[in-house]
């Protein structure tokens, strides 16, 4: 090899150069590799943290345009409810114009004197619903007896003459009743549900109650007062409704610990208003139980009245109706009252005591007995209706509540809508 580069140096001279250009390709290559790597290495486009902060912007901003979107739904619809429904009564405001601009004045030169419709909202402020059977049904606030229903056939006072105990009557015949408002009993400090109980009132008394709601608004009666004198004087007649204000004082004036009582007993006293608190347990009791509890109210309530009202608690008169109305809810009457069964307590226009007891939804209603002496059914509505403790705080509030939107309406108009 040496021998054949001597005797031709030209060729010795292309080996070298090739030689040399093998090796300056090689390490170019190598020195290329190794800047790629190391700028792949320091780019921070594609450093771990990057990524995660690009990821995070990404999704903020995704979240920021699902936001804005379902906000801007949101407004459509709120806006679309708002025309469609008409809160405002615009479409109203607009037929009382077109029904201005076509009634044409009278010819004759008189003043007209034609006075509003009526009121088109208002009205007892229970919710209602709609129940399987076709009635409307108010919720009661506990799972076992979930719904009152807000109307109910009671029968009258005639059908009930002559009747003896245990004959069974046809309520479906009687008079209806509205709800005025309901409330849940419960007994000690870990408030044991024992019933739930509501108000109801005839609905051809509805006009009768407001008129003397207006007038105890009026007149309040001061304890030891005549409940006549409390409903009547100048002003008590003429007036048909009371504005916010007043509500909340006749409000305030019924829940009243002191003078309540006397408000109350000046609205329920007198002839002429049916009422009916129908009593459904919550879990198995018995007649003797819910009589004891109700002697026990009676008896106390006449206690506390001697010294405001002498005598008229004391007489033997007062003592056998006593007898009577325990007689009523006596061991022959039957033991038990399993939960779910109704039991209601009639007053009516003359304040006499009916006891009616159905002990199922699809059995007969029967009659139980009658206690005629007005002052033991009067004292048993203010155990639930009047003073510092009553049966059921929750079952007052709701009926005052009712009662508010009876007299915030005209006289005479809340019928109209009830029936």
């Amino acid at each position: 090899m040496a021998s054949t580069l001597r005797q031709n140096p030209w060729r010795a001279c292309q080996s070298l150069t090739r030689q040399q250009l093998r090796k300056t390709r090689l390490s170019s290559r190598h020195l290329s590799t190794t800047s790629l790597r190391s700028n792949a290495t320091n780019n921070p486009l594609r450093s771990r943290a990057s990524a995660a902060a690009d990821l995070q912007h990404a999704s903020q901003a995704q979240r920021k345009m699902i936001l804005s979107a379902a906000g801007i739904i949101t407004c459509a619809a709120g806006l679309y409810g708002v025309i469609k429904l008409d809160l405002f009564g615009l479409n109203e405001l607009d037929t009382n114009k077109d029904d201005k601009t076509t009634t044409a004045p009278p010819k004759n030169g008189a003043m007209r004197m034609d006075g509003p419709v009526g009121f088109p909202s208002g009205g007892p402020s229970l919710i209602t619903i709609q129940g399987q059977d076709g009635l409307e049904q108010v919720p009661t606030g506990t799972s076992t007896i979930p719904h009152f229903p807000s109307t109910i056939r009671l029968p009258t006072s005639e059908a009930t003459e002559g009747k003896q105990t245990g004959d069974d009557l046809a309520p479906s015949t009687g008079e209806e009743y509205q709800l005025l408002g309901l409330g849940i009993r419960t007994v000690s400090f870990l408030s044991v549900q024992v019933y739930v109980v509501g108000l109801y009132i005839a609905k051809s008394d509805i006009t009768e109650l407001q008129r003397r709601l207006l007038r105890t608004a009026i007149h309040p009666p001061t304890p030891g007062a005549d409940a006549d004198a409390a409903i009547s004087g100048v002003g008590a007649n003429a007036a048909t409704s009371l504005v916010s204000p007043e509500r909340q004082q006749l409000k305030e004036l019924l829940l009243d610990a002191e003078r309540g009582d006397a408000a109350w007993s000046a609205i329920i006293k007198d002839n002429g208003i049916r009422t009916a608190f129908r009593i459904v347990p919550t879990r198995n009791t018995d007649f003797m139980h819910l009589r004891d509890g109700w002697v026990r109210g009676i008896t106390a309530r006449a206690q506390a009245k001697k010294g405001a009202e002498p005598g008229e608690f004391q007489d033997e008169s007062f003592g056998s109706s006593m007898n009577d109305f325990k007689a009523v809810f006596g061991a022959g009457k039957g033991k038990s009252v399993p939960k779910g069964q109704t039991l209601v307590l009639m007053r009516d226009a003359h304040g006499a005591l009916d006891a009616l007891f159905q002990p199922g939804a699809d059995k007969p209603v029967k009659w139980m007995g009658r206690v005629a002496d007005e002052r033991i059914s009067r004292l048993v509505w203010l155990n639930y209706l009047a003073g510092k403790t009553v049966a059921s705080e929750g079952a007052r509030t709701s009926i005052v509540e009712g009662l508010m939107s009876i007299v915030e309406r005209p006289l005479g108009t809340v019928v109209q809508k009830v029936i």
